[in-house]
């Protein structure tokens, strides 16, 4: 674990690093793989958003590395410290288990006016970053998240796929990513719409595995 306090950047490395490029997929967290608690600090408050750990299982299955990649700007707004948003952490790794493990764990603690944040989304710094700790290789990865910013960081990142959740802040935020969509038909990326984890395109595992 490496928590950059100077910085406000936060990683959990749960894997080692790839023998060669290997594609995962990106997960925001609050809204997407957990509950929506608003500033969550309280590990009694951690509750698997529908279909998330079914999901993780597939991808294990499959042999798809998921890296979580999260804004916790409650950090620089002074509600909590890194030692709660480590407890909540513990919490979700229980939550998981052993079947729906996760490779990697990037937070960036800065606020939405903070200039000299690198990780905060929508910047790619925590894709990038995951892509130099661990080899992934980012032409084949994919991202889901519930916010606008979640999908730019990844198109940043060159991902070629990413996925708009309506739960969490998601119905808030539909339009404004079918609207960023339109603008950006041509940009090399694909934008898919689902409503939660449980209309997850499980094929895109099974695509890639099979071509292996």
């Amino acid at each position: 674990m490496i928590t950059n306090k100077k910085t406000n950047q936060h990683r959990i490395l749960c894997g080692s690093r790839f023998s060669a490029p290997t594609p995962c997929l990106f997960l925001d967290r609050d809204g997407v793989l957990i509950e929506d608690r608003h500033y969550l600090c309280n590990p009694d408050d951690v509750q698997l958003c529908p279909g998330a750990k079914k999901l993780l299982e597939y991808a294990k299955t499959f042999n798809w590395p998921i890296v979580l990649v999260t804004n916790q700007s409650g950090i620089a707004r002074g509600l909590f410290d890194w030692a709660a948003y480590e407890q909540v952490t513990e919490r979700l790794l229980f939550l998981l288990g052993s079947e729906a493990p996760l490779t990697a764990i990037y937070a960036n603690g800065s606020g939405p006016d903070e200039q000299n944040s690198t990780w905060r989304k929508p910047s790619p710094g925590m894709l990038l970053a995951a892509a130099e700790d661990l080899n992934v290789d980012l032409s084949n990865s994919l991202l889901a998240g519930d916010r606008l910013s979640d999908l730019q960081a990844g198109a940043e990142a060159g991902l070629p796929l990413v996925i708009h959740l309506l739960t969490g802040h998601g119905q808030n935020e539909r339009q404004a990513v079918e609207n960023w969509g339109s603008q950006n038909q041509h940009a090399g990326f694909e934008i898919i719409l689902i409503n939660s984890l449980l209309d997850f395109p499980i094929y895109k595992f099974i695509n890639s595995y099979e071509q292996k």
